[in-house]
């Protein structure tokens, strides 16, 4: 089988349905979600209008919703890398954040998008996510989960990121540059700033630490999966296709560098 199989969006079925499972259990828990949603809003907004705001050139703004969507499977690794580092709280206001955050992503990529979408990828997306939020349960859902987040995932990115690969990796575009800047600051900015309204002027309980929020907010900044798809239907040039990559690999790596500093600073500090 070709590596080129992979690299189509309809093989994220999976990864939507989960998102569909996973929309229909945070449902149940309302009161307890609504932070990490209305921060996850925040996290979308600002990158949003940093990206623009950076990029005068329609043909390179047009590609905003990349820089909205966070990889659960990534943020949640770096989470488990870190071990004792990070509270036993900071991976469900995580889990629940990155889930608003793709939900929110796939509306706008369902409204944005529709002209541009195959009918395949509208059923293997919007379709996939509205069964799975349908069906609630599946047999084996753990084992599910690991295989969508750790098999689908990997290998659509790798499928989409490797022919890139070939090509330099070096920051020389306007367009990997913005993407690297509205992701890594907007996502601390708008999680952070708006996760504080939702405590001080909703009243919402914080359950984790100010130094977690900040480094998981820098952590959602790890966006590849849903973000290539966004590139591929935003970009028709492959040379504005490859910049949009490189971008947001490099977005990826910064962002997990610098949210595991920010975790394991906050975690010395509460020892001190």
């Amino acid at each position: 089988m070709e590596l080129e199989f992979f690299s189509h969006s309809e093989i994220l079925a999976p990864f939507f349905f989960l998102i569909g499972l996973q929309l229909r259990n945070e449902i149940s828990h309302l009161k307890e979600i609504f932070l990490p949603t209305f921060a996850a809003l925040g996290g979308m907004l600002f990158p949003a209008l940093i990206f623009i705001a950076l990029n005068s050139d329609p043909a390179i703004s047009a590609g905003w919703p990349l820089v909205m969507p966070t990889d659960i499977a990534l943020v949640i690794l770096v989470v488990l890398a870190l071990g004792k580092r990070a509270s036993a709280s900071l991976k469900p206001f995580l889990l629940a954040l990155a889930v608003a955050d793709d939900l929110l992503s796939i509306i706008v990529l369902g409204v944005k998008y529709t002209g541009a979408l195959k009918p395949t990828e509208v059923l293997a997306s919007i379709g996939a996510v509205a069964l799975g939020a349908l069906v609630g349960r599946v047999p084996l859902e753990k084992l599910f989960t690991k295989i969508v987040n750790f098999a689908v995932l990997p290998l659509y990115v790798f499928a989409n990121i490797y022919p890139t690969l070939t090509a330099e990796l070096q920051l020389q575009s306007q367009l990997g540059n913005s993407i690297i800047f509205a992701r890594v600051a907007g996502k601390i900015i708008g999680i952070t700033l708006f996760a504080l309204i939702a405590v001080k002027v909703f009243r919402s309980e914080l359950k984790i630490s100010k130094f977690e929020l900040v480094g998981g907010s820098a952590l959602a900044g790890m966006g590849l999966a849903v973000s290539i798809m966004i590139a591929n239907l935003s970009y028709t040039s492959e040379v504005l296709l490859n910049q949009a990559k490189v971008g947001l690999l490099w977005a990826a790596l910064i962002s997990a560098i610098l949210g595991s500093l920010i975790l394991i600073a906050g975690s010395r500090k509460v020892k001190e």
